[in-house]
């Protein structure tokens, strides 16, 4: 619970969703710069959280487990609802 407590960790948990992503693709779906969110990569993945593939040069991520998912959506419905932008 703690890696969720830090909203670009939990952004990039609510990205992933059922989908593998590229880096690239969350930087640009999250306007997260480089840095910040290799380090926030970087605590999920240490954590367990999430998965990484590299292909080529690309580095895919995806969420590690079905019951993480089913965290991140009962924190969103609990906390965004049907606000928008969230």
């Amino acid at each position: 619970m703690r890696s969720l407590s830090h909203p670009q960790r939990l952004l990039v948990l609510c990205a992933l969703g059922g989908e593998e992503k590229s880096v690239a693709q969350l930087r640009e779906e999250l306007g997260i710069e480089q840095v910040p969110m290799s380090q926030q990569l970087m605590r999920l993945r240490a954590d367990g959280l999430v998965q990484a593939r590299r292909e080529g040069t690309s580095v895919f991520y995806r969420i590690a487990r079905p019951e993480i998912t089913q965290v991140v959506e009962a924190l969103h419905d609990a906390f965004c609802g049907k606000m928008a932008g969230c």
